[in-house]
């Protein structure tokens, strides 16, 4: 018997796919850092040639082919699942309800991932979400190369500075690599708070700062005796390194949502195009996580209800397929960070009428 997914089912489904996004990008990230030729990202750096820096660190679309293979894996494993929710025509039979399968139903629909429209969709996402990460990436070191020089530290600090220092472990830790341009900028004010006791009360309204530091900093502020270099150092380090574990939560998030939500979406798409179903009998529900960090146009959202083919509209008029699109131009304002669900139902005594 064919199980439609309930909106908790998908919730858990995602979730799961979370950690190994999130894994595959903070593994490519700390290889790039791990692999940095410090003297000659400095050397670049006093050479006014910041532009250079991400080519030399290597930070290229190949770093990131863990990442884009952990959301294809995403894709995939969904849209096999959601094959469980399409009756192929020759096994529709009818239940007490219209929306409902009879009991004894077989499933023996197949997704297919080689379908030129899955191929497409997981092309251009993924080409997309590799050249936001290294265009980003690529405005961080100019921010942070800048803050530098206006702080007055050599070249060779500032290239630490970005990839990080070796700690305890022989790892590097504390750099700007993988952060996002405005992260990136973080880090950098925080490291201008630091090195004055007059604004180091800033430095406190810093929610992912590490605690732990709080009291040296504090006695550094009431002493008005600065922190040396290497205070510094520590600090603004771990604090990058809860700002790049946060990014990587972020993406997982809005990766692992997107890829499920674009399956669904791709599965139902491929059983329509054989056939075995109309768009006019599946019906799609937007559904809304409805917590306090839910957006409210998603909020109103919730419930909304559109036959296969015709989107959903937000309160801002961004239309969607599916949660998470940004095929008919939504923007990131819509999409990032997004955690709602869609569900389909497929109205069987029209599919039977339909012969």
């Amino acid at each position: 018997m064919a199980r439609r997914m309930t909106r908790r089912q998908l919730e858990q489904l995602a979730e799961s796919f979370e950690p190994p996004i999130r894994d595959a990008f903070l593994r490519s990230m700390a290889d790039v850092r791990n692999q940095a030729a410090v003297q000659l990202v400095a050397d670049l750096i006093e050479a006014g040639r910041a532009e250079a820096v991400l080519d030399v660190l290597g930070f290229t679309g190949s770093r990131l082919s863990p990442l884009v293979e952990a959301v294809r894996a995403s894709y995939l494993r969904t849209g096999m699942l959601t094959a469980g929710e399409i009756p192929p025509l020759t096994s529709h039979l009818l239940s007490h309800s219209a929306w409902r399968p009879a009991r004894g139903f077989t499933v023996k629909w197949n997704f297919d991932i080689t379908n030129p429209q899955a191929e497409s969709w997981l092309r251009e996402h993924s080409s997309q979400l590799v050249t936001n990460i290294v265009q980003d990436q690529r405005q961080a070191i100019r921010i942070f190369t800048a803050e530098g020089m206006a702080l007055g530290r050599n070249p060779r600090q500032t290239a630490l500075d970005i990839v990080g220092r070796v700690g305890e472990t022989g790892r590097r830790a504390g750099g700007v690599v993988g952060l996002t341009s405005q992260q990136a900028q973080f880090v950098a004010n925080a490291r201008a708070e630091l090195s004055d006791p007059a604004t180091m009360a800033s430095y406190f309204n810093r929610q992912r700062r590490d605690k732990r530091f709080d009291a040296q900093v504090r006695k550094a502020m009431e002493s008005g005796k600065p922190l040396t270099e290497a205070q510094i150092d520590r600090i603004a380090g771990r604090y990058a390194d809860r700002l790049l574990a946060l990014r990587g939560e972020m993406i997982a998030r809005t990766e692992s949502l997107t890829a499920m939500n674009a399956a669904r979406e791709e599965s139902y798409r491929q059983a329509i195009e054989a056939g075995d179903l109309a768009p006019e009998n599946v019906l799609g529900t937007w559904g809304a996580t409805g917590d306090k960090r839910t957006r409210d146009t998603h909020r109103k959202m919730s419930g909304q209800e559109r036959h296969f083919g015709q989107p959903f509209q937000s309160p801002s008029g961004a239309l969607l397929r599916f949660p998470g699109d940004t095929s008919l131009g939504a923007g990131a304002e819509e999409t990032i960070g997004c955690r709602c669900t869609k569900t389909y139902r497929i109205n069987y005594a029209a599919e039977e009428q339909r012969g």
